[in-house]
C-alpha cells in the first residue's frame, strides 16, 4: 500500500496522480466555457457566499464549508483568488474547490487572483509544491488552469467581484519620489473605465516582472500626458493588484516598485456610478477581523485566518443578498482551525534547492560603463537608466533583486 496514496489529508496522503491529472484538465475544459467578467444571477430571496484568499489553508477552507454548508443551487460560492501560495496545502486546497467546480459549475465561481501568476508560484511556493506532490508537468496544467480563470464577476448586474482593485489612473502617471502622504495624490478619473471594456481584455495575459514597470506613461518635463486608450495589460494590473486607500484620489501602490495604484473612496464612488453599481467586492490583503468596508462602497474580504501561522487575525466570508431587489453584504468571521504540525512556506526553500538557477543572488550592475580599451562609454539618460537596472549573479552577497536585502535569495524574501 502506498502510503501517499491511502489515508487522510491529514496524513499527507495525495490523490493519486492520474486523477490529479485528469480533474485539472476537466477543470480547464470548465473554465475555458467562462468569460474575463463572469455574470451570474442572485435572484430577490437568494443570496451568494464571497470568499477572499485563501493560500493553500485547507484546513480554513474545510471549515467555511462546515460553517457554511456545501456550494450547491442555493447555496453558490464565488471564490475570489489567491487560492494556493504561502500555505503549504495549496495543492489540497485548490484540487478541491476544482473538484467542487467540475462537479457544479453554476454554484461554485473563481475569479484569479495575483497568486494565480506563474511569476508568484516560483516564488512563493505552489511551483515548488507542484514538483515536490506531483511534478512538473503538473504545475504546467495548474499555470494553463489559472489563465482559464475569469478576472472579476458581476453580480446582477449590481455588484462587482474582483480579487485587486478597479481601473487605476489614465494618464498612467509615475512621478519619482511621490509618496505615500495622503494629499499626494493623483485626482481621479474624468472618464471611468466601463464593464464592457474590462469584459473584453484576454484574461490569459501573464504578467512578468517587467510589466509592471512598463506599464506607466513617461512624463516630459512639467507636462503630463493626455489620457489615452488604456491597454490590457495595465486593466489585467489594477484588476489583480490594486489595493484601496482612506483619501481620494490615486496613489503609489507598496507593492512592487511602480505601475501598480491605489485608488480612493471618489474613485470607487464614480466607477460604481458609471457603470450602475451599488457596490464593489475585493480580497488581496490581510485584514484584522478577515473583512473590511474600505469605502462606502467598497468591501475587502480575506478568508485565511492567522495568515500563514502568524497573523493572529481572524477569517470572514461575505453574503451577498438581494432583498427585494436591493443587495446587502453581510460579513461572517471564524477563527483558525487547527492542522497538522507543517510550518507555513516550506515549499519556498524546496524550489530554491531544485531550482536554484531561478534563485540565484543577484546584483545590480551599476556606475560609468568601460569598453574592452578601458575608454568610458557615453551613454544617454535612458542607456544609463536601463545599465542601472541590468542584473548579474553575486558571487559576494551583495545582491538586491526585487526588493531583497544584500545577500538574500528570492526564496529568502518569500520567507520575509
Amino acid at each position: 500500500m502506498d502510503p501517499k496514496v491511502h489515508g487522510s489529508a491529514k496524513e499527507g496522503i495525495l490523490l493519486p496522480k492520474s486523477m490529479a491529472y485528469e480533474l485539472v484538465v476537466d477543470t480547464i475544459k470548465v473554465l475555458g466555457k467562462e468569460k474575463t467578467m463572469s455574470e451570474f444571477e442572485v435572484k430577490p430571496g437568494e443570496k451568494v457566499t464571497v470568499c477572499g484568499d485563501t493560500h493553500g489553508q485547507y484546513w480554513d477552507t474545510l471549515n467555511i464549508f462546515k460553517l457554511n454548508g456545501l456550494p450547491s443551487a442555493s447555496n453558490p460560492y464565488l471564490f475570489n483568488g489567491d487560492f494556493v501560495d504561502r500555505g503549504s496545502w495549496g495543492m489540497e486546497n485548490v484540487l478541491l474547490l476544482f473538484a467542487l467546480k467540475v462537479r457544479d459549475p453554476s454554484s461554485m465561481h473563481f475569479n484569479r487572483g495575483n497568486h494565480e501568476l506563474i511569476e508568484a508560484n516560483m516564488i512563493y511556493g505552489f511551483a515548488g509544491e507542484c514538483m515536490a506532490k506531483y511534478d512538473d508537468t503538473m504545475f504546467d496544467l495548474f499555470s494553463e488552469s489559472f489563465r482559464k480563470l475569469s478576472l472579476c464577476h458581476l453580480i446582477s448586474k449590481k455588484v462587482f467581484v474582483t480579487h485587486g482593485g478597479l481601473p487605476g489612473p489614465n494618464p498612467r502617471i509615475y512621478v519619482p519620489g511621490m509618496s505615500h502622504d495622503p494629499s499626494d495624490a493623483i485626482p481621479k478619473n474624468t472618464v471611468t473605465l466601463k464593464l464592457d471594456q474590462i469584459a473584453s481584455v484576454d484574461r490569459e495575459t501573464e504578467l512578468q516582472s517587467a510589466t509592471y514597470k512598463a506599464a506607466v506613461d513617461e512624463v516630459s518635463g512639467d507636462v503630463a500626458p493626455e489620457p489615452g486608450e488604456v491597454s490590457e495589460v495595465r486593466i489585467v494590473i489594477d484588476l489583480i493588484w490594486g489595493d484601496p486607500r482612506l483619501t481620494n484620489g490615486y496613489g503609489p501602490s507598496y507593492r512592487k516598485t511602480r505601475g501598480i495604484f491605489m485608488f480612493g473612496p471618489d474613485v470607487t464612488d464614480k466607477f460604481c456610478e458609471d457603470n450602475d453599481l451599488e457596490f464593489c467586492i475585493r480580497s488581496h490583503e490581510v485584514k484584522e477581523d478577515g473583512w473590511k468596508q474600505d469605502h462606502p462602497k467598497l468591501y475587502t474580504v480575506f478568508s485565511a485566518p492567522n495568515y500563514m501561522d502568524v497573523g493572529g487575525n481572524r477569517g470572514a466570508y461575505l453574503t451577498v443578498a438581494n432583498e427585494g431587489g436591493k443587495f446587502t453584504a453581510t460579513p461572517h468571521e471564524f477563527e483558525k482551525s487547527e492542522h497538522p504540525d507543517v510550518a507555513p512556506m516550506i515549499w519556498q526553500a524546496h524550489f530554491a534547492e531544485t531550482h536554484p538557477h531561478l534563485t540565484k543572488k543577484m546584483k545590480k550592475k551599476t556606475g560609468p560603463i568601460y569598453d574592452s580599451n578601458g575608454m568610458l562609454v557615453q551613454m544617454s539618460k535612458q542607456e544609463l537608466e536601463d545599465a542601472q537596472n541590468q542584473w548579474v549573479e553575486d558571487d559576494e552577497d551583495e545582491g538586491d533583486i526585487d526588493g531583497v536585502e544584500p545577500g538574500k535569495t528570492l526564496a529568502d524574501k518569500a520567507k520575509a
